[in-house]
């Protein structure tokens, strides 16, 4: 179960809106499921709610503040690029504390009855609720129907002031909530996520940026896009100079942090993809990320670690460069790099873990993928999140190679499997798809051992899901190679459903802002040439 917290100073407009048919008709029956008890008393449970109910139910959350006149406002802060900091520009009303509890689509559907204690479970355990009433919050929980992705939810409004007009605590709230929503989901027997257990480090799509790629034609958000462009840098970047130039290369704008009074030291960097014109379909707006907040492996201290003093001072230059706007920052992808040699060695040894694989597969991705996040940038994600729970093993080489052929019935030996991959590797040179499915071959290879020996028993949600994002990884392949082959014996293949085309890469550009095909390969995008 997933929280989503927003602020507003509109009690009267969420709950209409929340009780409306929504901005696409998604929302289905809307009923007022549970809520403060001045809130039942004056609309029932388990009714269809109209605009009239809604109102009144805002009126009834409203009360106390209007009572006790008590004003509650959370600053707005904006970026200030001169600064290098966030700074605070004013003040809004921020009254209305909303929170949306989300279960994933594979879930199903809870009954009302259960949503109804949950609601409750949640808003005491938020601190919403005092046994004597005199500091309570009055609140709304509401339900109407799954959303457009079909993931089953409810809505949580309180009213901040509470019933003697002082102010709700709300700090650390978004911490809160997800402790809250974890020790609710085993309380109530529901899927307990993985990734707030073990605090993979990775953090999910926001509402309102799954709503912006909709409305833009992709369900791929900027975050989870920027994320894979980063980490498939990481995959081909040898120093900290050639990861800030590769992501250049990559379309990604970079936003640099140095420290206060020192210029010569890095303290962080921000990633935004460029803007897309609303006379393109998009909505003109450049939204600004942290490295951290997408993946915490990205965060300009890990990146240091893992290039160490590699590339610094060429990195400190080129964010200068960046900073001082004698490099202009980047409208497309120029440029798609091959493996670094460090990351092509751990491959073919087999002496990878996790965190390498992730970023492999991102970089896989971009080439077999494109613009589109299949099978490859889910394993990315998958094997990321486990790189950050269980930062302490590489895969024992001895193992990688030692794979049961079902088919066959023979054990491939290592000296075999890596003599096979070379030569893959080497027509690759001639054929640049051939080099990147081989790539992809060997990944899949690994990824398996891996998942097996380490998954299965301490991540099992993840292994199931590598499992899944494997097998399909593994399918696309075949059938490619299946269309490679018929195609130099001058037959045509019969187009599956998941049939790949030419792999050159679709950049995310052109009218909805995500469609435009670039002319060609570019740079190295030529497989593995090594």
């Amino acid at each position: 179960m997933m929280p989503n917290i927003t602020r507003g100073g509109r009690m009267a407009g969420l709950v209409v809106y929340l009780s409306g048919p929504g901005r696409a008709n998604e929302h289905t029956n809307p009923q007022l499921i549970a809520g403060d008890e001045l809130v039942t008393f004056a609309v029932p449970t388990g009714k269809t709610l109209s605009t009239d109910d809604a109102l009144d139910i805002a009126n009834v959350l409203d009360e106390p503040r209007k009572m006790h006149g008590t004003q509650i406002q959370a600053p707005v802060r904006e970026y200030d690029e001169e600064q290098g900091q966030y700074v605070t520009t004013g003040k809004k009303d921020a009254h209305v504390w909303h929170c949306s509890l989300s279960l994933k689509e594979n879930e199903g559907e809870l009954s009302a009855e259960k949503w109804a204690e949950i609601a409750h479970d949640f808003v005491e355990r938020m601190g919403f609720k005092d046994p004597d009433g005199e500091k309570t919050s009055r609140w709304a929980a509401i339900h109407h129907g799954a959303s457009k992705n079909g993931n089953d939810h409810i809505h949580i409004a309180v009213q901040l002031v509470r019933e003697d007009g002082t102010k709700a605590g709300v700090h650390n709230d978004f911490k809160r909530a997800q402790q809250a929503s974890n020790e609710i989901e085993k309380k109530h027997n529901l899927v307990v996520l993985a990734s707030r257990e073990h605090e993979y480090g990775i953090s999910g799509d926001k509402p309102a940026e799954v709503a912006r790629a909709h409305s833009q034609g992709t369900t791929v958000t900027d975050r989870a896009e920027l994320r894979r462009r980063a980490r498939a840098c990481l995959a081909t970047a040898s120093s900290q100079g050639e990861y800030i130039k590769h992501l250049h290369d990559m379309g990604v704008h970079v936003q640099p942090r140095f420290a206060k009074g020192d210029g010569t030291k890095i303290e962080g960097y921000r990633l935004a993809l460029p803007s897309t014109p609303k006379e393109q379909g998009g909505d003109g707006r450049q939204i600004w990320y942290s490295p951290s907040k997408l993946d915490k492996s990205l965060a300009w201290p890990r990146v240091e670690e893992r290039f160490g003093d590699a590339g610094q001072r060429e990195a400190v230059t080129l964010m200068h460069q960046i900073r001082d706007k004698t490099v202009a920052q980047p409208q497309t992808i120029s440029k798609l790099h091959d493996l670094s040699p460090a990351a092509y060695d751990k491959l073919i040894s087999g002496k990878v873990g996790p965190d390498t694989m992730a970023n492999i597969y991102a970089r896989v991705s971009l080439t077999v993928e494109k613009s589109k996040h299949g099978p490859s940038a889910q394993l990315s994600d998958n094997f990321s999140r486990v790189a950050w729970s269980m930062r302490h093993y590489e895969l024992p080489p001895e193992v990688l190679y030692k794979q049961r052929n079902t088919q066959q019935g023979t054990t491939r030996g290592i000296g075999q499997a890596r003599q096979q991959w070379r030569l893959a590797t080497q027509a690759g040179k001639r054929d640049p798809i051939k080099g990147w499915l081989a790539i992809l071959q060997q990944a899949n290879r690994v990824s398996r051992v891996l998942t097996t020996t380490n998954l299965n028993r301490e991540r099992a949600q993840l292994a199931i899901a590598a499992h899944k994002g494997i097998d399909a990884a593994e399918t696309i392949r075949t059938q490619r190679h299946a269309e490679l082959s018929a195609k130099k014996a001058g037959s045509t293949p019969s187009k599956g459903p998941n049939t790949l085309h030419p792999l050159t890469y679709t950049e995310r550009t052109k009218g909805t802002g995500r469609d435009e095909p670039q002319r060609g390969a570019k740079g190295t995008d030529k497989g593995y040439e090594r």
